[in-house]
């Protein structure tokens, strides 16, 4: 799926309120959830799960990519915030936390 800023805005109650600002500020076409171009992965899952320095959960999520002429696998890092008792995605990083 295509970034756009409708589409943002669905997601919007699943984002904290900072990250939702950071994101709507991104080129429309591009992914500024996992890679942040227009190469989007074929499939994902979620890899481990730890408590970042801060105490929030932190999990990284392995993409995948798999054609004809490569394969490859990368990590991205999303790092939980809970706010109001309900647990948002608060920053996604392609470093670990």
């Amino acid at each position: 799926m295509r970034f756009s800023l409708d589409n943002l805005k669905l997601r919007h109650p699943f984002l904290t309120e900072s990250l939702f600002q950071s994101i709507a500020n991104s080129t429309p076409g591009t992914d500024p959830f996992t890679v942040g171009t227009d190469d989007f992965p074929k499939a994902f899952r979620v890899g481990a799960c730890k408590i970042a320095n801060d105490g929030n959960p932190l999990f990284e999520v392995l993409l995948f990519w798999k054609d004809d002429r490569r394969s490859e696998q990368r990590s991205i890092w999303v790092s939980m915030r809970k706010q109001n008792d309900k647990w948002l995605v608060d920053k996604i990083s392609q470093v670990k936390q």
